[in-house]
């Protein structure tokens, strides 16, 4: 597993959800499929290869339940904007943020223990 590659796609991953929000066209598939954490190439990772190769690391439990969130927080944040609920969606952005950069974090600690 390439960390750094790994990394850029949750960050395109990012892009994808950020350009929904406030989209009219929103619909209960997009927000299905944001929400689905096993669905995007990380979480597929994560359920396989990853469960594999680090199932005896504790970070691979952080990073897992990390992402789980973030997928929630994810969705939680562009229904909250479809909704029209700019202080919820406020602090739902901000959450969303930490959730991304310590998902990052655990993504680093796995390529350091990696290069042990």
């Amino acid at each position: 597993m390439d960390i750094a590659q790994e990394i850029d796609k949750h960050l395109q991953w990012i892009k994808t959800v950020l350009s929904l929000i406030g989209d009219d066209k929103v619909t209960a598939k997009d927000l299905e499929e944001i929400t689905q954490h096993d669905r995007c190439a990380l979480g597929q990772w994560l359920h396989v290869e990853g469960s594999e190769k680090f199932k005896d690391l504790p970070e691979l439990e952080r990073l897992t339940e990390s992402h789980e969130a973030f997928h929630k927080l994810a969705g939680d944040l562009v229904t909250a904007v479809e909704a029209g609920e700019e202080s919820e969606a406020t602090s739902l952005q901000e959450r969303f943020i930490a959730k991304s950069q310590q998902l990052i974090e655990s993504l680093h600690v796995l390529q350091r223990q990696v290069k042990k």
